[in-house]
């Protein structure tokens, strides 16, 4: 991924690996939905007509949408600027004040074009009683994409509070061909009176936990149609076959055993669209997934019985399960019915099942989609023991604290602190537009990521490189700095490679600088690219020495100030992304002569420095040169001409021999970036969270460390990557570290994401990897951001992985990686159970670790909460009991009484940063 972390957007994914887009069904199963209870207070407001003709009720069941994309709230968030035309106040805190007489509006605008996915936009609005309904709302962008005017009726409406009228817009009304936008335009659509209307809580729903920097905002549902709630509702009746107990006030008992159910049903049949049923059980947690729901009319109509699994399940409260069923799945030919059917799908015990809140919710909540990313799962029967063991009669390995490490999102940096609060030790500078920054002038080109245009990083002219390096120092992390080699770097802040003043209209346009294209011509067809001096100016190697000389300068007082230097990003693909100053494919040789000459920049303008590369984009650029893949040329003959040896391979020997004949080292470690490439996994491959995607995203980390499996991609034969890097490093330049430069496995809000990112900086641990740097990083309190903390900071109090590690050992289905401190009074170990649906009773050997003096147990099954501690149970001096829910993360963080003092740990393999 070489995208958001350094360029201008994160939109504009372009190059080897492409963006899809998500079929709508997965946009209606993915958005988290929370169903709490919500008293109205005997609020008399008028609510919209229920789907069957007559009038509703104030409803007591409600339900939450989480606002991914905050835009005013009290105030203008950050990234949004008022671009409206009417009279308005919007200074202060408060809701915001505009007047619509004459056709009047408001139109806010966002500093970067938004992706389509969103769910539906959500906002209040209080006005004048006599307006009625005057309000139209559409999105708006600079390019030509046009969008439908929404008038604003009923059947948005949410629910009232007071004088405000609480609405969502499903985004397939406002953005029907999900295209990106960036402006919000809201305006009356008849002539109103001059008395202000006011608006507040404006925001974007997005599937999944949210994606705001800040704290989630919350808009509030109210189901249309209540069946069940402490007792029938009018005009329902409870039926079936089994036995129950249905009083008022309390919920609803049914037993289930038998394959046993109950019905409601309602005197007349609804025939209106509804979003979907809510509703909330509790049972047996070894009944695991056993419910079956239909809805059915008595008539020749047949409907689907849908079983109720995890990606139903829309939250937890206490032992109390909240799913919600959409009626695309329940009813997807839309017939009248007037009945529900609730049974057991498979045979269960005799105890109570309990249910309650039971009802239909309106359109929207279909369309803002339901949830479960990263929630706690229910297990499917009795736990499964699992075996596992830690062993501390070697000495271990030294760990790596650079391991930890992330990559920075210019666009982000002055909004957000979460990524400082993730535990991570060390940053990255990098990402394509950082192959042509000038550090004089503080200016990089975005590279085909966005238009090939000259701006200063995340558009912030204040923020420099050096503010990277501040940032860093006062949050306690090391810096990783890349430096181009590509031998041009951006001129200024404004030029563009393809204007349209010379080049024409194009295929894709700036938004924002419509003078920018995208270097292609309407048909698809590629421009050729101008003369590089048309937006850089040239950067020699003795460009690059006066930068590192000048940051060395300053550390006499503030000290290092960068840990390791990185020769550019992801040379091989020089002809894509930067083609307009590189348009021919980067080769062996090319490689070599550049980082030989930029290198020997850095050694002597900094001789301790730790200098690492190629940085080079995947799979392919291992073992080939960008010549070698290149359409219409020769494949393989750039290889071929030197001697048929894999790039890697060459890179190594030549610069070992360089170092040899010169005594100049200009390499001290081995980087690769690596993204997993089967479809649906990584950012760039559509981040699909149904379970057959979420398995195969836990079992892709398998290409990092395990010879026997055989990647599920194109790629189609073991990666073994650790162990690959290690071995050629042995055989062709002893001593060089390896890092993982870039890495992303996909679905950070999805618990499958978190486990897998869990999984990845154990194996970095296990197979003494020098650095690696996540790209960029996980939003806020999202499960790979809490895996990231299962290593830093499992506690907040400092908790965390120690500093030497230890074999461990694991049944399938579950991941153990273990630590110790270096006196061997404490260890520190991480389970995974990687299993959906079923919960393991866990029991960890101590081999040779000593007595266990204190333990405890702090688990982490998805919720925005984090870490919560479990009983440990201990089982003998050598044993420590713990449970591990399904899909789950937990850590043992034991005190000791060792038998005897460790041995002095391994350095590890490779070059540690700082060893001389």
């Amino acid at each position: 991924m070489r995208h958001a972390a350094g360029g201008r957007r994160a939109t504009a994914l372009t190059g080897s690996r492409g963006e899809s887009c998500p079929h709508l069904k997965a946009l209606l199963t993915a958005c988290v939905l929370l169903l709490a209870a919500c008293e109205n207070g005997g609020t008399q407001a008028v609510m919209p007509p229920s789907p069957s003709g007559g009038s509703m009720a104030p409803a007591k069941t409600g339900v939450s949408v989480a606002l991914a994309e905050v835009v005013y709230q009290g105030g203008l968030k950050p990234g949004w600027v008022d671009a409206g035309w009417g009279d308005r106040e919007v200074k202060g805190q408060g809701p915001a004040k505009v007047k619509m007489a004459e056709l009047g509006g408001w139109a806010l605008r966002h500093a970067s074009p938004l992706k389509p996915g969103y769910g539906g936009l959500a906002f209040r609005y209080k006005a004048p009683s006599d307006f009625g309904e005057f309000l139209e709302v559409r999105l708006d962008s600079s390019e030509e994409a046009t969008f439908p005017r929404v008038k604003v009726s009923s059947r948005h409406m949410m629910g009232m509070d007071g004088e405000w009228t609480q609405l969502l817009i499903p985004m397939a009304e406002l953005n029907p061909d999900r295209k990106p936008f960036d402006r919000f335009i809201v305006r009356a659509h008849k002539r109103v009176d001059t008395g202000w209307v006011e608006l507040d809580r404006i925001g974007f729903t997005l599937p999944g936990v949210s994606l705001s920097e800040e704290a989630p905002q919350e808009a509030s549902m109210q189901l249309l149609e209540m069946a069940f709630d402490h007792g029938l509702k009018t005009g329902w009746t409870a039926e079936g076959w089994s036995e129950r107990q249905v009083e008022s006030m309390s919920p609803a008992k049914v037993m289930m055993a038998d394959l046993g159910g109950w019905t409601l049903r309602r005197q007349q049949p609804l025939e209106g669209r509804f979003g979907g049923l809510a509703f909330r059980y509790q049972a047996p947690s070894n009944y695991g997934d056993f419910l079956e729901v239909r809805v059915d009319n008595g008539d020749k109509a047949v409907f689907p019985r849908v079983r109720v699994s995890a990606q139903h399940l829309a939250g937890r409260d206490g032992d109390w399960v909240q799913v919600l069923l959409p009626m695309g799945e329940l009813n997807p030919k839309g017939n009248p019915f007037d009945r529900v059917i609730m049974r057991a799908h498979k045979r269960v015990g005799t105890e109570w099942v309990q249910l309650d809140r039971i009802g239909f919710t309106s359109m929207m909540a279909a369309e803002t989609g339901m949830p479960a990313a990263g929630m706690a799962r229910v297990a499917v029967g009795p736990p499964r023991p699992a075996n596992l063991s830690v062993d501390c009669t070697g000495p271990g390995q030294s760990i790596s604290p650079q391991i930890y490490g992330i990559a920075f999102d210019a666009l982000k940096e002055g909004r957000s602190t979460h990524q400082f609060e993730l535990g991570a030790t060390v940053r990255r500078w990098g990402g394509n537009p950082t192959t042509r920054y000038n550090w004089k002038i503080n200016a990089w080109n975005t590279a085909n990521d966005w238009f090939f245009r000259n701006v200063s990083p995340g558009d912030r002219p204040d923020f420099t490189y050096e503010e990277f390096l501040k940032a860093n120092r006062e949050h306690g992390l090391q810096s990783a700095l890349t430096v181009p080699m590509i031998g041009w770097v951006a001129k200024d802040t404004s030029s563009v490679s393809f204007p349209a003043s010379k080049f024409g209209p194009q295929e894709k346009m700036d938004p924002d600088v419509p003078e920018a294209g995208n270097g292609r011509t309407s048909s698809g067809r590629e421009l050729a690219p101008p003369m590089p001096t048309r937006t850089s100016v040239p950067a020699p190697p003795e460009f690059i020495g006066e930068w590192v000389r000048a940051m060395r300068k300053k550390d006499v007082e503030r000290g290092r100030s960068v840990q390791m230097y990185f020769l550019d990003n992801e040379p091989m693909l020089w002809n894509s992304t930067h083609r307009d100053v590189h348009p021919e494919p980067t080769t062996y040789d090319e490689l070599m002569e550049r980082t030989v000459s930029y290198g020997t920049a850095v050694r002597q303008a900094d001789p301790e420095a730790v200098i690492a590369g190629p940085a080079e984009w995947g799979w392919t650029a291992y073992f080939r040169s960008a010549a070698d893949v290149a359409e219409g040329r020769d494949k393989d003959a750039d290889r071929k001409a030197h001697g048929n040896v894999p790039l890697l391979t060459w890179y190594l020997k030549k610069l070992r021999e360089h170092e040899k004949k010169t005594g100049t080292r200009v390499l001290d470690v081995l980087d690769v970036h690596f993204y997993p490439q089967a479809d649906g996994v990584s950012p760039d491959k559509g981040e699909k969270t149904d379970p057959e995607t979420a398995a195969l995203r836990i079992r892709s980390t398998r290409a990092l460390w395990d010879a026997n499996y055989k990647d599920e991609s194109w790629i189609g034969e073991p990666v073994r990557l650790i162990p690959r890097l290690k071995k050629m490093v042995e055989e062709n330049y002893p001593g060089r570290g390896i890092a993982i430069g870039e890495y992303n496995f996909g679905a950070a809000q999805h618990m499958s994401g978190g486990l897998a990112q869990a999984e990845a900086l154990g194996r970095f641990a296990e197979g003494g990897v020098t650095a690696a740097f996540y790209f960029a990083y996980p939003p806020p309190r999202s499960p790979a951001w809490w895996a990231f903390r299962a290593y830093r900071n499992f506690d907040g109090e400092g908790g965390r992985f120690q500093d030497v590690y230890v074999p461990s050992k694991a049944e399938q289905g579950t991941s153990l990686f273990a630590s110790r401190s270096a006196d061997g009074r404490r260890v520190v170990a991480i389970a995974l159970n990687v299993e959906p649906d079923t919960a393991r009773d866990a029991r960890v050997e101590l081999k040779g670790c000593g007595a266990v003096k204190a333990a405890r147990v702090m688990t982490y099954v998805g919720e925005a909460s984090g870490f919560a501690e479990q009983q440990a149970s201990s089982m003998g001096s050598g044993m420590v009991g713990a449970k591990l829910p399904p899909y789950s993360i937990t850590v043992l963080d034991l005190m000791l009484e060792p038998s005897k003092a460790p041995g002095k740990p391994s350095p590890g393999q490779g070059r540690r940063p700082g060893a001389p």
